[in-house]
């Protein structure tokens, strides 16, 4: 890299093998990596050195660099070299490049006590006019130099920022803590662009062990409830989204993920406070006093939720007037609900003497069923008090299938009933059974019965007619042949098409994040999961694409790690083949059931042709075992007739998959009355609106008698 030969058009050699770099050494290499790779017009100078610098510097990808002092001070220099010749890029926004390199040696720096490290960051901060671009940074660097130093910069950033008062409060923690700490606090206010997950997929727990922080976190907080408080109480003046600066905003979040993080007793009032009066304006107007403070405090609640502070979220949705801010926090909400799950110890934390909100009991619904994909387990007295023998929660546990284990491999399935007798446990025929108090509670999945158990538990649900809050016992689930697990991909959804605006938004809802470069992504647990796509996709996207191939990674982001199927527990990857299997049927479905156009539109009829002639997928097959069952004892039930992909009543074929309605093969339509009108409605185990759909067009053709 030290080369100066510069044309090497000709020249041939074996390709470079770096497989012998490490972290440690890919660190020493650095800042000679950077100063060799050049550029001219825009482009790539072509030479050995500069080609030689690109493949070290590509390594990155791989490999996070490790620097010594001496490595870390050669970098420094660098940047300030480059900063002095050319000052006019590193003004304004225009040096936040500089600043972020700087953070980004800092925090992988393992000898920050290293003689020569004081000059580097003074000539560094002396090249850089601009420190309030990243004044954490700034004041990192100075605490390299000497005590003096720093004193000096922060009384320079704090005049700087007396405009942000919350972030200059937040630098003189900063000078307080020791300085590994202050370099933390840095690059988490400054994330690395190039580590982006970190600030929102992968949320960072780092500043939550530092103390002196979380007791900063409570006063800025307070300090934020108490001007909200002020404008909404008329004696501060109200202009909209100007209560708090971006700046303030960023401290904010930073506070609110930190107590959040440590479940800390004193947030759930004051959140509750500041959330919904910095979301509503005190007058009758649309508009809020800061929007980027409430869409901060919705991330940091769906990154880190509580039962509390997901019930704040509801109470702001309920009152919010502006529509763009609701559609995000909606989001937060769904994805804070799916969170708890994640969180058992404190997902289930509810009063056990006061009353729970029927929204309440719905986060508490979605929270066991995210808990299917990661194995929620509780301890029986606790899963008692707080599920099966709780005055408000009874109902909803009563209404599910659980699995009591009392020691590895000895377990029952039971189903809970709470009576004058109190709670007792019953199996698939009603047999009163008992359990040790020590065993461990957790949701059953079909995944780990056999069918016959399955069958049983399907037919005992129906008898008692018991309505389930998510689907359970009709839950589809999948298993993949050990040849299949042994594998790191599948194509068991691939060359689907489908509709990619349905697809967007199910997928958005379901967890689903947009990657440009493998279509969709999601994660649970440690493990990521990614849904191919024929063509990149982005929100607002239309048109139809083509499904592709499932993959999983061990981890999450640029360390994460390439898989086989079968590493992931078998209920978390049903889980997520659930979810693709749903994106696939909804958005495909969508393309037949479009109205877009005329409905004789030759590629839609086609379309129609195709899904019915396919067989009935898990989610039709499921369906299909719902109807069977509930309509098996009904006085109209010799009416109705199953074949392998229909309905039938009479001369009407109602599709399993679609809900379309033919007549000796031709389609027709049934237009049914209004729910509250259709006679002799039956019950349904689980909520669908197909499944609904599809049995009260039976029951509608079998009251006419046709």
């Amino acid at each position: 890299m030290t080369s100066l030969q510069r044309d090497h058009a000709r020249w041939a050699a074996e390709p470079m093998d770096l497989s012998q770099v490490d972290e440690l050494a890919l660190g020493d290499l650095w800042a000679t990596a950077h100063a060799a790779d050049r550029w001219e017009d825009h482009r790539p100078v072509q030479s050995i050195a500069a080609d030689t610098a690109r493949a070290v510097l590509t390594l990155r990808h791989k490999l996070e660099p490790v620097f010594r002092g001496s490595a870390c001070r050669d970098y420094l220099e660098l940047l300030a070299r480059r900063a002095e010749e050319e000052p006019a890029k590193v003004t304004g926004l225009g040096s936040s490049w500089h600043w972020h390199h700087a953070c980004f040696v800092l925090n992988r720096c393992i000898e920050l006590s290293y003689d020569g490290l004081p000059s580097a960051a003074r000539r560094f901060l002396t090249a850089m006019p601009e420190w309030r671009v990243a004044p954490h940074i700034a004041l990192a660097l100075a605490r390299l130099v000497d005590s003096s130093f720093t004193a000096t910069a922060l009384e320079r950033l704090v005049a700087e920022l007396a405009d942000d008062p919350l972030l200059a409060d937040e630098l003189r923690i900063a000078a307080e803590l020791d300085l590994p700490s202050a370099i933390t606090l840095a690059s988490v206010a400054h994330p690395d662009p190039g580590r982006a997950e970190l600030a929102e997929g992968e949320p960072d727990h780092r500043l939550s062990a530092m103390l002196l922080y979380a007791e900063f976190a409570e006063a800025a907080l307070s300090q934020a409830a108490e001007r909200v408080r002020a404008i909404h109480a008329l004696t501060l003046p109200y202009f909209a989204d100007k209560a708090f600066t971006l700046r303030e905003s960023s401290v904010i979040a930073r506070a609110a993920r930190v107590a959040l993080d440590r479940d800390e007793a004193w947030l759930p009032p004051m959140l509750d406070e500041l959330f919904l009066k910095v979301s509503v304006a005190p007058t009758a107007a649309k508009t809020m006093p800061s929007q980027s403070v409430a869409i901060a405090l919705g991330h940091a609640i769906e990154a880190f939720p509580t039962p509390e502070t997901v019930t704040s979220l509801r109470n702001v949705l309920r009152t919010l007037r502006h529509a763009g801010v609701e559609k995000k926090l909606q989001r937060n909400l769904r994805g804070a609900e799916r969170g708890l799950a994640g969180r058992p110890e404190i997902a289930l934390r509810m009063p056990l003497d006061l009353p729970i909100t029927k929204p309440q009991l719905t986060t508490l619904a979605r929270c066991l069923e995210a808990g299917f994909g990661t194995s929620l387990t509780l301890g029986y007295e606790e899963w008692s008090a707080r599920l099966a023998s709780h005055p408000f929660a009874k109902s909803l546990a009563g209404s599910l299938i659980w699995r009591v284990e009392s020691a590895p491999g000895d377990s029952i399935v039971i189903l809970p009933v709470t009576g004058r007798g109190g709670l007792q446990l019953h199996d698939v025929v009603g047999r009163p059974v008992t359990t040790a108090p020590d065993g461990r509670v957790s949701l059953w999945h079909p995944l780990s019965a056999t069918a016959d158990e399955r069958s049983a538990w399907r037919d005992r649900v129906v008898a008692l007619q018991l309505k389930q809050p998510f689907k359970q016992v009709f839950r589809e689930h999948y298993v993949l042949s050990i040849d299949e697990g042994a594998q790191q991909e599948t194509e068991m959804f691939a060359g689907h098409v489908v509709s990619i605006r349905p697809l967007l938004g199910l997928a958005r809802r379901e967890g689903w994040q947009v990657e440009h470069d493998c279509g969709l992504a999601r994660t649970t647990g440690r493990w990521t999961i990614s849904f191919g796509l024929a063509h990149s996709i982005y929100p607002g996207a239309t048109g139809w694409t083509t499904t592709g191939k499932i993959r999983v990674w061990a981890g999450h982001g640029r360390r994460a790690q390439r898989a086989r199927l079968c590493d992931m527990p078998m209920p978390a990857l049903s889980e997520i083949l659930r979810s693709v299997d749903l994106l696939v049927s909804t958005s495909g479905f969508a393309i037949a059931s479009s109205t877009d156009g005329s409905p004789d539109d030759p590629h839609r009829l086609r379309h129609l042709e195709r899904l019915a002639e396919k067989p009935l997928g898990p989610m039709a097959e499921m369906r299909k075992h719902a109807l069977e069952r509930a309509l098996r004892n009904r006085d109209e039930g010799d009416q109705f007739v199953f074949d392998a992909r229909h309905l039938r009543v009479g001369a009407y074929a109602i599709h399993l998959t679609t809900g379309r309605v033919t007549r000796d093969g031709e389609p027709v339509v049934v237009d049914l009355p209004e729910q509250s009108k259709l006679a002799a409605v039956p019950w349904l185990p689980y909520d669908e609106r197909l499944l609904e759909t599809i049995a009260y067009t039976a029951f509608e053709l079998a009251r006419r008698g046709t």
